[in-house]
This record gives C-alpha cells, sequence and structure tokens, in this order.
C-alpha cells in the first residue's frame, strides 16, 4: 500500500519515481555516484556533522540539472537538510539521496530504514523541533513519502523556474547593448 503525506492542493503522487534508490546492503556507498539515468546517488553516514555536507552536495546535483534559480536552490537545500536530519533523527543510522530531474524541475528522495512515515505534528511555539516538515510542506512543489522493503522514501519535488518569454528573455547585457555599437 501506499501512503501519500503532503498537502492535498499541490497534486501529489505519491508512487515511487522510476530507479528510487534501496538502501543499500552494502554502508559503504561511494558519495557523489551518478547513476545511468544522471541522478546523483550518495550516502549520508549517521553522523550530525554530515547534515551540512549532504545539504551542500544536493545543491551541486540540482545546479547541475540546469532548471533551478538561486533562491529555488536554496528552498532544496533548506528542504534537503530537513529531510536528511529527520531521517538520521528517527534512525540512527545511514540514509541514501538520490537527486534527479523530473518532469517539472528537480527531485531529492532520501532513502532510510525506519519504516513509519513521516507526518507534520502540531508543534508549540517553545518547542525546539517539529517545524521540518511544514517547512518542506511550504517550500516544496509537491512531497511525499512511501514505504520501501525496509524503510521508507521521503521525497520532494521544487519546479523549475518559468522561462522569460518575449523582451524579458534578454540578457540584461542584450538590453543595454541593443542599437550600440561595441567600443573600440
Amino acid at each position: 500500500m501506499t501512503v501519500k503525506t503532503a498537502s492535498p492542493h499541490r497534486g501529489v503522487s505519491a508512487a515511487p519515481a522510476a530507479g528510487s534508490p534501496a538502501l543499500p546492503d552494502n554502508p559503504t556507498v561511494v558519495v557523489g555516484v551518478v547513476d545511468r539515468r544522471g541522478a546523483a546517488v550518495f550516502r549520508v553516514p549517521a553522523d550530525l556533522g554530515c547534515i551540512h555536507r549532504a545539504r551542500k552536495l544536493v545543491v551541486q546535483a540540482a545546479r547541475r540539472q540546469g532548471v533551478l534559480s538561486e533562491a529555488s536552490l536554496r528552498d532544496v537545500e533548506l528542504c534537503a537538510g530537513e529531510v536528511v536530519a529527520n531521517a538520521m533523527e528517527h534512525t540512527g543510522a545511514a540514509s541514501v539521496v538520490r537527486v534527479s530531474a523530473s518532469t517539472s524541475g528537480v527531485r531529492v528522495e532520501v532513502v532510510d530504514t525506519h519504516p513509519q512515515l513521516p507526518s507534520p505534528a502540531p508543534s508549540d511555539a517553545q518547542d525546539e523541533s517539529g517545524r521540518g516538515l511544514f517547512l518542506v510542506d511550504a517550500l516544496a512543489t509537491v512531497w511525499g513519502a512511501h514505504p520501501t522493503g525496509t524503510g521508507k522514501t521521503v521525497w520532494f519535488e521544487i519546479a523549475a523556474d518559468p522561462q522569460p518569454s518575449g523582451c524579458d528573455g534578454l540578457r540584461r547585457a542584450d538590453r543595454h547593448t541593443v542599437g550600440q555599437r561595441p567600443a573600440a
């Protein structure tokens, strides 16, 4: 059974993406592997100090897709940090991250060994944690989770930035040089 978790207004498809990563049996997966579909796949050790590096690797991989603005890449970084931190907090084990192109932009998947699917829990203003999924819900175009044989995959997508059309598509430099001769 596939369970979806996300805002209903976002059109969530909870089905796993083709080629979703499974948590490997071998805990020594090489960081930065690119699979046959062009997705970046890497292992995040169960070490809180690795969350920062994982976020940066996700951003690098998303940037290579070439469809997100710097503002959208910051959203990817925040969402990735939350999902990776949740995986680490709830499992105490390594997770696997996959960053790939989606039909609408960039998709990030985090596979962990804990079978319980995430659900946003109400948090008190004084709570020090518990708001990560609300952040993911606010920033991601769509997100969800589905069970795997040994745990779950939590994923989110950030939509590609719209391409400007007409005159707005001109580069800033082009706007200033139209009708002018280059300086000699």
